[in-house]
C-alpha cells in the first residue's frame, strides 16, 4: 500500500511538471473561419514565425496594440489575431475603423481552451517556423521580445 502511494504521487509529480526543462511546446492546432468566412488552419503558417494574438473589440489594451501589431505586419512579418467576440459583422466594422492589416480569424471557445485556457486579453503567442510556442505575453505587446523572436526567424 505505501509503496503504491509513493508511486502515485511520483506519477503526479511528473504530470504536474509537465516534462523536461526546457521541453519545447507545440501549438495547438486550429481551423477557424477569416472574417470572410473562408477557413484558415495553422498548417497555412508553417514554415514562418507569427504572432498568435487573442483580442475582443471590447479590450482597452487590445485596441492599444494595434499600431505596433500592423508595424509588425507591414515590416513583413506574419501576425493572426483571433477575436473572440461572438458577433463577426462588430469584428468586421472595428477591422475596417482600426485599419487591421493583419489576418484576423473569428475565435471559439475550444480554441482558448487548447491554448491554455486563456482568460486575460490580449494574450500573444510567440510562434516559431516549426510549431513551437518560443514565448507567450499576457496584456500586451513587448516589442522589444518580439523584435528578438523574429529576428531570430
Amino acid at each position: 500500500m505505501k509503496r503504491n502511494l509513493t508511486l502515485i504521487t511520483i506519477l503526479l509529480l511528473v504530470i504536474a511538471c509537465g516534462g523536461k526543462k526546457g521541453e519545447k511546446t507545440l501549438a495547438p492546432y486550429f481551423s477557424l473561419k477569416d472574417l470572410s468566412g473562408k477557413k484558415v488552419t495553422m498548417d497555412q503558417f508553417k514554415g514562418k514565425p507569427f504572432l498568435l494574438v487573442f483580442w475582443a473589440t471590447w479590450c482597452p489594451t487590445c485596441r492599444s496594440e494595434i499600431p505596433a501589431l500592423n508595424k509588425f505586419a507591414r515590416e513583413g512579418h506574419t501576425v493572426v489575431a483571433i477575436a473572440l467576440d461572438k458577433d463577426r459583422e462588430r469584428v468586421t466594422r472595428f477591422v475596417k475603423e482600426h485599419h487591421i492589416q493583419y489576418t484576423v480569424l473569428m475565435g471559439s471557445y475550444q480554441v482558448t481552451i487548447d491554448y491554455g485556457n486563456v482568460r486575460f486579453l490580449p494574450t500573444i503567442f510567440l510562434v516559431d517556423a516549426q510549431g513551437y510556442i518560443a514565448g507567450k505575453m499576457v496584456g500586451g505587446v513587448d516589442k522589444k521580445k518580439v523584435v528578438s523572436f523574429f529576428k531570430k526567424g
